[in-house]
């Protein structure tokens, strides 16, 4: 089981590594052969594009309908379940149960803020189901 969630894992981190650059959220992007479509509609309600956020770090605000948030993993895949991904600059940095995530310290200048709703296995549905926003820290 957790030699799963390795690959799992990783499969999530090689996909977020390809995501697209562009600054207007996409409420799909490519499918992934054989994986679930998912009844979920995910929006970033803030930060705003473009916006200015601390170094510090942010608090990414999400709204989810159509779905909800479980706590654990499963491989029992349903299409109204699943956890949120926060990806910066392309790398996962949490996989949370919450819709208001933290993005933790950010270094100066431009970045790329991306939410996933993943399945409760952690892989993604087809299509997927992300948002995105490029933030500028200082």
């Amino acid at each position: 089981m957790k030699r799963l969630a390795l690959v799992f894992i990783a499969m999530a981190l090689a996909l977020a590594a390809c995501s697209s650059k562009a600054d207007k959220p996409k409420a799909s992007v490519s499918p992934t052969p054989g994986r679930i479509s998912s009844t979920a509609v995910l929006k970033i309600l803030a930060p705003a594009p473009g916006a200015t956020v601390p170094t510090s770090g942010v608090v990414v605000k999400i709204s989810l309908t159509g779905a909800h948030v479980v706590p654990s993993g499963s491989t029992n895949l349903k299409p109204d379940e699943g956890h949120v991904h926060l990806s910066v600059d392309g790398k996962i940095i949490t996989y949370t149960g919450g819709l208001d995530v933290p993005t933790g310290p950010l270094t100066k200048g431009p970045h790329l803020l991306e939410v996933e709703f993943a399945a409760s296995d952690h892989g993604p549905f087809t299509p997927r189901v992300i948002q995105q926003v490029t933030v500028d820290a200082e």
